[in-house]
């Protein structure tokens, strides 16, 4: 059983809020107070919202008569009268939670976290990183369409509308650290550019694990700006780079600094450098049916005190889980809403919710 499922199971099999056991109030309203949150003594306080949201999210029934009746069962247990079965006031409480509380919260939890982590779950005593993307549908209402509309291949009135979004998730605690969302379409909504507006959340040493697509060199040489390494799936065999010294621990290549892209200024385009610096491991790993696939993979990892074994085994360890599959059980979940409050909120509860 994994760390979601019995998670999952903690949730199902308890009727009040599991989660007022795991996020204590005092942490939450610490939080409030940072927003600068006012909010009256009343039964659907921002602290029991959120408890119940959490529990809603990762319930197997998710709708808001259930967190309802989670609240009650809660309430009642600690001796307090009990509340109107109606969802109303619940659903307006959720609507009024702030996406940076959500965001807070979910940040510090998985701080706390990492933390606390032994330095035997560190590879290297470095922090690792995966970044990943996927999409999130919602409910589909005037607001949703508005800002995250939905894709132009569904006719109008048939799709629901669909954000992109990209998280940051510790190889060590499965914890998300921080979580970007953006319209699924249109310019800079891409992966890698959500990735970009996650750079403050990682430190000097952190090391970054990617799929193909951040195998870009723009990235890399940002990324090496900041002190933080990436290991990428190899994309291509790039035109004019060249092989400066072979390995057995991997090639040493030079990276030629690509055509500008469409959209960078120029000014921009000639901050980076001419060249970059890269390692090329071959990786061999088995796929389903115990079959032996090779591929390589690129990193900003020089130091010959790491060999070619460590990378490839950090990239075989765990090869990028898309968001969709490591953090839901459908690859665009929806969450019942009647009164339709937006999908960031849905999204960055998912996030707190979805640690071990």
């Amino acid at each position: 059983m994994t760390n979601l499922d019995a998670v999952l199971g903690r949730v199902t099999r308890n009727e009040g809020l599991p989660f007022a056991d795991i996020l204590t109030e005092a942490s939450i309203r610490e939080v409030l107070n940072v927003h600068g949150v006012k909010y009256r003594d009343r039964v659907f306080s921002p602290v029991t919202t959120i408890w119940g949201f959490l529990g809603q999210v990762l319930s197997e029934d998710h709708s808001c008569r259930d967190a309802v009746s989670r609240i009650i069962a809660h309430r009642a247990a600690n001796g307090n009268t009990v509340c109107s079965p109606n969802t109303a006031s619940y659903c307006n409480a959720r609507s009024r939670i702030l996406t940076s509380v959500l965001s807070t919260l979910a940040k510090r939890t998985a701080e706390e976290l990492q933390t606390s982590t032994a330095d035997q779950w560190k590879w290297n005593g470095r922090s690792v990183f995966i970044v990943d993307g996927s999409s999130v549908s919602m409910p589909d209402t005037p607001k949703n369409q508005r800002k995250y509309p939905q894709p132009p291949t569904q006719a109008k009135g048939l799709g629901f509308p669909l954000a992109r979004i990209a998280v940051l998730l510790s190889l060590a605690t499965g914890a998300c650290h921080d979580l970007a969302i953006a319209p699924y379409k249109g310019k800079g909504t891409g992966e890698t550019n959500l990735f970009r507006r996650m750079y403050d959340t990682l430190k000097p040493g952190d090391v970054v694990l990617a799929d193909a697509l951040f195998d870009d060199y723009f990235i890399a040489c940002e990324l090496c700006e900041r002190g933080i390494d990436i290991v990428a799936r190899a994309q291509y065999e790039r035109t004019g780079s060249w092989a400066v010294e072979s390995r057995p621990a991997g090639d040493i290549l030079v990276w030629k600094r690509p055509n500008k892209p469409r959209g960078m200024t120029g000014e921009k385009y000639r901050s980076y450098p001419k060249t970059l610096l890269m390692r090329e491991v071959a990786v061999d790993a088995r796929d389903k049916n115990n079959r032996v696939q090779q591929f390589k993979v690129v990193t900003t990892i020089l130091a010959m005190s790491i060999d070619g074994e460590q990378i490839g085994a950090l990239y075989r360890f765990t090869s990028p889980p898309s968001a969709s599959s490591s953090s839901t059980r459908s690859t665009s979940p929806r969450f019942h809403n009647p009164r339709g409050s937006g999908a960031p909120n849905q999204a960055r509860c998912l996030r707190a919710a979805c640690r071990p």
